[in-house]
């Protein structure tokens, strides 16, 4: 058998679901309403993954929708007020719906030294390894932190920690040198996408990638906290590689397509 991340699949589906919504309405007079039935899509797929639970994809599948919200232009005044609703609605989750565990998450965040033997011990070792890689690593397979099982998950989560530990700050910058190309090449070839459902697509696939890229990054280095998040293309799990591929593929086809019809 095989194992199957039904959320990673969700992405996929909502990001072709902002595509066909926001290429098919106009939100010059019908704005509210957009926000609201945007959202109300995105909050359905949040529900059910936070009903796993799953708070990290439920929080990228969050900052998604408010990525495609800026994206498309919303007014200022109706993203000021979701700031606002938003900070209400996180300070009551703090006090009745955040579990223990997600709270500690938090405070490990933001003090990361507090309680290095339990909560914080996955940063304080990923830190640890990334900055025992320095310029050139200490060669692949030779990552005392990832090797010898110091690291936890590092082989999805802290995947990056194990690259910056092995191949120094040489191999960060090539990962990063990559995913600026991949994204220099979708940003390029957008201005031939000759129909608005293209153009969203490929607006909703970069921000997912660019989204999840910079939350696992942020984790490995302590700056962020830790919500179980896969560096995309680099993290072990099919349900993820298969879900990013697919992003890439249709991506691919939309740009083929509209060369033809240029």
């Amino acid at each position: 058998g095989f194992n199957l991340q039904p959320v990673e699949f969700i992405k996929f589906i909502l990001i072709l679901f902002f595509a066909k919504y926001f290429s098919s309405v106009s939100l010059k007079t019908r704005e509210f309403q957009g926000l609201l039935i945007s959202g109300g899509g995105a909050m359905l797929f949040i529900i059910l993954v936070l009903a796993q639970p799953d708070f990290g994809s439920a929080f990228i599948l969050f900052l998604f929708w408010l990525a495609m919200v800026v994206l498309v232009g919303f007014n200022k005044k109706h993203l000021l007020t979701i700031g606002l609703i938003l900070a209400i609605v996180f300070s009551g989750a703090w006090y009745f719906a955040l579990q223990d565990y997600q709270k500690q998450r938090i405070t490990t965040f933001l003090n990361p030294s507090f309680n290095p033997l339990s909560q914080g011990y996955n940063v304080s070792q990923a830190i640890i390894a990334v900055g025992a890689g320095r310029l050139a690593g200490r060669g692949l397979g030779f990552g005392s932190q990832s090797q010898l099982k110091f690291l936890p998950e590092a082989q999805t989560d802290f995947i990056f920690a194990v690259v910056a530990e092995e191949l120094g700050f040489s191999g960060v910058l090539l990962i990063l040198l990559f995913f600026g190309i991949f994204f220099y090449r979708c940003l390029y070839h957008l201005r031939r996408v000759n129909n608005d459902f293209g153009i969203f697509f490929i607006l909703g696939s970069i921000s997912l990638i660019f989204i999840e890229m910079f939350i696992n990054i942020g984790m490995n280095l302590g700056i962020l906290p830790v919500v179980g998040i896969s560096l995309p293309f680099l993290s072990y799990g099919g349900s993820g590689l298969v879900s990013s591929l697919m992003l890439v593929g249709v991506i691919e086809s939309i740009v083929i397509r509209s060369k033809i019809n240029y």
